[in-house]
Order: C-alpha cells, then structure tokens, then sequence
C-alpha cells in the first residue's frame, strides 16, 4: 500500500512540475516591457514587472511549485522508510 502511495506522490509531483512549466510562457507574454536581465527571462516567476493577471498567475505557479515538491519529497520518503 505504502509503495502505491509514494508512486502515486511522484507521479502527481511530476504532473504539478508539467503544469507549472507549461504555464512559464503564458506568463512571459504577461510581462510588462522587456526582460531587464538575463535571471528574469530565465525565471520570469521570480523577478519580473507583471500585469496583475501575470501576478495572479506568478502566485498560482509558486503555490505549484510548493506543492509539487511536497508531494516528490513526500513520495521520497514514504520510499525510503
């Protein structure tokens, strides 16, 4: 049981991760003007000027984020033990 769970945990981890990287164009396009630096336009969900959709939607991938890497490390250890 415990083996289905942790593989479920990764395989949703990984569909989290999938979701948050689809949306990383979508939020360039929110951008207001061009990308100051090189960091924006590689991680334009940490450092950018937005609209207030892109910050709505920059807030949605952070909770992604979070989210997906409680469910990998939780699949992680429920493995492990």
């Amino acid at each position: 049981m415990r083996a289905a769970f942790s593989f479920t945990c990764f395989v949703t981890g990984t569909v989290v991760f999938l979701r948050f990287f689809f949306l990383v164009p979508r939020l360039r396009r929110e951008r207001r003007g061009a990308p100051a630096s090189r960091l924006e336009w590689w991680f334009p969900w940490l450092v950018a000027d937005l609209t207030p959709t892109g910050e709505r939607l920059r807030r949605h991938m952070n909770a992604l984020m979070v989210v997906g890497w409680v469910l990998l490390v939780l699949g992680l250890v429920l493995r492990l033990s």
